[in-house]
């Protein structure tokens, strides 16, 4: 498969956040904030890491204070354009929503997905760089699969490795043939793409819910004989759509975190944004 040489950003954040309730009917799940910023911020600073300034963003009903929050990107340094997204479709249906706009190579990071270190994004684009498949998928290691799409490697060394399935939200019998050593590798919302992908999301058919899963897309891409690997996050993830893993996490980074610098930081940015609002 032949990169194209630029890369641009896709984040997804039209989702409704129903396991958020009540905080996610009044403000979009994805202006959570973590540290004092929210979690879309830090999803453009993952972007931005990986060398990115370009990036468009999936968007739909309730989310104007998002878009407010982010603008044009220029508080970030990144040029941010929206894509509006008419009807909630499952991930695979919202990726879609990017086919019109992009043809490059492009970063998929969800919106309400907080990963850290920033810098595994880059090791994401630099492993498809690499081996240019159609896909490369950011994972981290779950004791219980039946919520996350998982996969099942060809072969895994230093972390990394190629695919030779996927599947969205498997049961507890059909998990079995995904497990490595008690563990089991489950989808992290970052996913470097090519544009053939959107030929692969075009013909799957809707599956859970009546949404089209990018996990059944990608499956389908494997069965037609294209390449997908997968890079083991050596960090930290927070799926920003559960209240146990928020919290849970939220209380760990802040117990390790400078605030001072913290502070610093956002005081900066407001200081910024007054200026360039005068």
């Amino acid at each position: 498969m032949i990169m194209n040489d630029e890369i641009v950003g896709l984040i997804p954040a039209a989702g409704g956040g129903t396991r958020m309730f009540p905080f996610a009917r009044a403000v979009p799940k994805e202006m959570y904030p973590i540290l004092g910023k929210s979690v879309i911020e830090h999803c453009i600073e993952n972007l931005r890491e990986g060398g990115i300034n370009k990036i468009y963003m999936v968007v739909g009903h309730q989310k104007g204070s998002l878009m407010d929050y982010v603008g044009d990107g220029s508080f970030f340094d990144v040029r941010v354009s929206y894509i509006y997204q008419m009807q909630r479709g499952g991930l695979g249906h919202a990726i879609l929503q990017g086919d019109k706009w992009l043809n490059t190579t492009f970063v998929t990071l969800l919106g309400d997905s907080f990963i850290e270190p920033k810098s595994e994004i880059n090791s994401l684009i630099n492993l498809h760089k690499e081996k240019k498949p159609i896909a490369t998928v950011l994972l981290f290691e779950v004791d219980d699969p039946t919520g996350y799409g998982v996969v099942k490697f060809k072969d895994l060394e230093n972390s990394k490795g190629e695919i030779e399935k996927l599947f969205e939200k498997p049961n507890t019998e059909s998990s079995r043939e995904f497990e490595i050593n008690g563990k089991y590798y489950a989808l992290c919302g970052g996913y470097v793409f090519e544009p053939k992908i959107f030929e692969y999301i075009n013909k799957t058919p809707p599956g859970v819910r009546d949404e089209v899963q990018i996990t059944d897309a990608m499956q389908l891409a494997l069965e037609n004989g294209e390449k997908i690997y997968g890079l083991v996050l050596n960090g930290k993830y927070i799926d920003i759509g559960k209240w146990n893993t928020v919290l849970k996490v939220e209380r760990e980074m802040i117990k390790n975190a400078n605030i001072e610098d913290n502070i610093k930081e956002r005081e900066e940015l407001t200081k910024r944004v007054n200026s360039l609002n005068d």
